[in-house]
């Protein structure tokens, strides 16, 4: 399998995967999505794989959806109610919802910025761990668009429905002490090293368990949520590829660069 978002690496039972376009925060590209499918098919088929850790490659875990090249790629299809639109945005959701509706344990482990589709990935891992140095944001409101992949639907089940409410309204910035008082983060390591340190070792110590207990309970937790997330994602790509607003989209993003800088 060749990806070029991805570099990965095996340690035994468990896969650590790299997000890699460093030079942009690990910024999700088009690449991203398609090749994630097609890594997660593949983890899911490969029996000698317990569990994966996902991390930054650089200083950054994610700064979230390329909206470049995203409005490179399908800028022309927004506003126009387009089946296309629609269909492009279940493809994005689809690597998630893999990890999400997979047997194995998938892992965030989180330094500097996760933002906006960085958010919508973690969502669908199973545990998430960060750095001090890590920076949290919901940042799609401020766009102008209602998040689709995934943050809206299954944060509230693991934030509470008033942190999910207070992220996406507001499009602040939250740090690790705060992910962790809300539970959006298991633990806060000091920096990048001893994050991934740790996590290898807390992931170790539970993919010792006979595989069918653990593969089995990640299963029926997720299934009691399964369906209202499922039912909503699809609602929300067929809501977005009506109303999804492109001037609001290059209007505000300069503006949040600008902001955050």
């Amino acid at each position: 399998m060749s990806l070029n978002f991805f570099e990965t690496q095996r340690l035994g039972n468990i896969e650590l995967i790299y997000f890699l376009n460093e030079k942009h925060a690990s910024a999700q590209t088009w690449e991203f999505f398609t090749e994630l499918i097609e890594l997660i098919e593949n983890i899911e088929k490969d029996d000698t794989i317990y569990s994966t850790i996902f991390a930054g490659k650089g200083n950054h875990f994610s700064a979230g959806l390329d909206f470049n090249d995203f409005l490179s790629h399908f800028g022309h299809l927004i506003g126009n109610d387009s089946k296309e639109l629609y269909e492009t945005i279940k493809i994005m959701q689809k690597g998630m919802n893999l990890m999400f509706g997979g047997k194995k344990i998938y892992i965030a482990a989180v330094s500097g910025s996760c933002i906006g589709s960085g958010l919508d990935f973690i969502s669908a891992c199973d545990l998430r761990f960060c750095s001090q140095d890590a920076i949290f944001s919901l940042k799609e409101t401020q766009l102008g668009i209602a998040a689709d992949l995934g943050s809206l639907q299954r944060l509230p089940f693991i934030i509470g429905f008033n942190n999910t409410r207070m992220l996406a309204f507001s499009s602040k910035n939250i740090d690790a002490k705060t992910a962790k008082q809300i539970n959006l983060v298991n633990d806060v390591f000091d920096g990048k090293e001893q994050l991934i340190s740790e996590v290898l070792k807390i992931v170790q110590s539970f993919t010792k368990n006979p595989t069918s207990a653990l593969f089995a309970t990640k299963q029926f937790i997720n299934n009691l949520i399964k369906e209202i997330v499922n039912t909503q994602l699809d609602s929300i790509a067929q809501f977005n590829a009506k109303f999804l607003n492109i001037r609001d989209m290059q209007n505000n993003l300069p503006k949040i660069f600008k902001k955050e800088q």
